[in-house]
Order: structure tokens, then sequence, then C-alpha cells
């Protein structure tokens, strides 16, 4: 989990360990991308004949996925190719079924649709070039990358990007990628945080408050991707909504009939939001890894109600991967709390930021 600032930046290495195939799942924010430990100091580090990513995912438009990815893109003196790039830009969003008046293109988004089709790169070729989207009904959509990754899209639905579209524009503003505009106000209303109460967290009480599901239209346009390899699996759910992960995890196991999806790590969705974290969608999963991607900056994440909801489900023996130390945080290290619930709280090295995390492992 490279530093991403508020946002996500997933680097994924899979193979042979002395010459591994490599994914990128979003950027960060654009202020990440010069970090010591960010993403362009990563690809630097990397011989010139390496420099390959078997697949670029950009789950959103929102600034902090897709900022960096777009400094990547617009960054050729790297000498970065790409197998395929997954996103989906304004010509993938499906017309709503009533008449509305078409924004213009958000500014990031329009200006990664330009570098992938300037550089002529490969946009959704899984898909046959459409979105990527998993249909009303049937089966997810499972494909396969070089060295058998089998990679299997459980969102969004084609609702969730018919949402997007009438509010493109808007979305994209809301989520301040228009350089030339002030940042807003945070997507979330700011409740006291765990560093401002003083106490140490009530797990029992913070996760079973009450649930409200988010309800921004370009987080519930989150491409959700379930990643397996020799015997390790991920999900990874960018920032959707729960219902989709739900429902995408509900059609997986229908078609394996399975009851619960068995995860080697699950990266929470919208970096551990009180709004995109529920207990329906935890009980589907048999997981002990949880991965939380945020410095908090933004909206406090993750959220106290996100994280206590996490370790209720979880049961004995999780653990809990921070990819920064802050004060929204780190109260969970308190060792008293780690020992009544029987997790662990895994920080980067005091002044550090970004985590690896392995799988496949114990």
């Amino acid at each position: 989990m490279l530093p991403g600032g508020n946002g996500d930046a997933l680097w994924i290495e899979y193979g042979d360990a002395a010459s591994p195939r490599r994914l990128l799942v979003d950027g960060g924010t654009k202020g990440t991308w010069d970090d010591p430990n960010g993403l362009r100091t990563r690809i630097e580090a990397l011989p010139s004949d390496e420099r390959h990513f078997e697949l670029l995912v950009v789950t959103h438009v929102d600034g902090d996925h897709i900022e960096g990815a777009l400094e990547l893109l617009l960054d050729q003196q790297l000498g970065v190719t790409y197998g395929d790039v997954w996103f989906n830009g304004w010509k993938h969003l499906p017309d709503p079924p009533e008449p509305v008046l078409e924004p213009l293109g958000p500014v990031e988004g329009e200006l990664l649709t330009d570098a992938i089709v300037a550089q002529g790169l490969a946009w959704n070729d899984a898909f046959g070039g459409g979105a990527v989207a998993v249909p009303a009904d049937g089966p997810p959509l499972e494909t396969a990358l070089a060295d058998e990754l089998k990679v299997t899209v459980l969102g969004p639905g084609l609702q969730q990007l018919v949402n997007l579209k009438p509010e493109w524009r808007l979305a994209v503003e809301a989520a301040g990628l228009d350089p030339d505009k002030p940042r807003p106000e945070p997507e979330e209303p700011l409740a006291p945080g765990l560093e401002s109460l003083g106490v140490k967290p009530n797990v029992g009480a913070l996760a079973g408050s009450i649930f409200e599901q988010d309800t921004a239209k370009p987080n519930g346009s989150s491409i959700v991707l379930v990643l397996e390899h020799e015997g390790a699996t991920a999900l990874l759910t960018g920032d959707a909504f729960p219902s989709v992960v739900l429902a995408g995890v509900e059609r997986l196991l229908a078609d394996r009939g399975d009851e619960r999806l068995a995860l080697d790590a699950f990266k929470t969705p919208h970096h551990g939001s009180r709004a995109n974290v529920s207990s329906p969608m935890l009980q589907k999963l048999d997981c002990r890894r949880h991965l939380f991607s945020s410095n908090g900056s933004r909206s406090r994440h993750p959220h106290p109600e996100g994280v206590a909801r996490t370790i209720a489900a979880a049961g004995p023996g999780s653990t809990l991967f921070f990819n920064y130390a802050t004060t929204f945080n780190e109260p969970w290290a308190d060792e008293e709390l780690e020992g009544e619930h029987e997790y662990n709280a895994v920080f980067p090295e005091q002044g550090g930021s970004g985590l690896s995390v392995t799988l496949g492992e114990d």
C-alpha cells in the first residue's frame, strides 16, 4: 500500500519473486507522486526493462485515486508500459433512461482519456473496449492475466455508471479535481474522531452504531476486483458502496457454491469510512487481513465505526494494516484493546509511510 495521501495506490506483485509480474490499482493524490516512498520513486528503482504493468486500474474518477495515475501516464520519460488500462471514462457511461443535459467531461478524467488515446494504450481491452462493469445477472466477469492471475470483476453494475453520467462534472468538482478551484469541504460530515474523544474505543458500541450508506455517485462507480493467484485471494474495492460489494460477493458465492468468500486480504472500501463498511458485507467475508489506505487528511479516515465493525466481524486472530500512522488510527494500537478483541494493528516504521503485505504465507 504505497503512500497515496488520503487515497489509494496499490502496487501488486505476483509470480516469480526474482522477476515478478506487476499490477497497479489507482495512483493516490497528485501530491504523493513525488513522495520519497511513493509511486514515482518505486518505478524509478526498477531497471528500465522491467517498468511494465500487466494491468493499470483506475477504479473511479475521484482525485485521490486518479491524480497520481494521471501523473504516471503523463510522465513518458519513465518508459512505463502497460498490458491493459481499465478505466471507465465518459464514453463508457450509459445514457440514463430519461434525457439529461450532458455536462462537459471532468478535468482529470478527460486528461486521462487523452493520455490513453494519445499513447495508443490498450483501454478496457479485456471488455472489448467497453465498460468495466458487471451485467445485470449471471456470474461475475472473469479474465486471466499472465502467469495465471485470475481477475474477477464484482462491480460496478451498469446502473452505477448510469447514475454517474448526469453528474459527471458535478462529481469531479465536488472531489476537488479542477486545479483552478479550491478544495471543497469533505464529502462526509465530520464527526468527533478518536483523537478528540480522549478515550479508548468501545468496539461493541461503535460496531453497533446506526449505518447509513455512502451516496456519492463517483464512489458507487468504483471498479471492484477479486485477484487470485496460487491459492492467495485479495478483494480490492476502491471506494465502492458496501451494497455493491455485497451483491458482487453474493453472486460469486452463488456461482461457486460457497457460503462465505475466503480472502487473504480485504482492502476496505473508501479507506474505512463509516458509510462504506457495513456488517452485512463483512459477514460474507472470511478474512483475517484488513487493509486501510489513508492518511486521514480529508475525512478522518478510517472512521472508528468502520474499524470497529471490521474487528467485530473478523473475529480472533485478525490483523489491521494501516499505511500511515495518524491520530485517526493509532488508538487501535492499544495493547489492552488488541488483547481484549484478539487482533493486531500493524503500522509503518516510525516516521515512515507505505506498507507491504505478503499474501499466501502465514
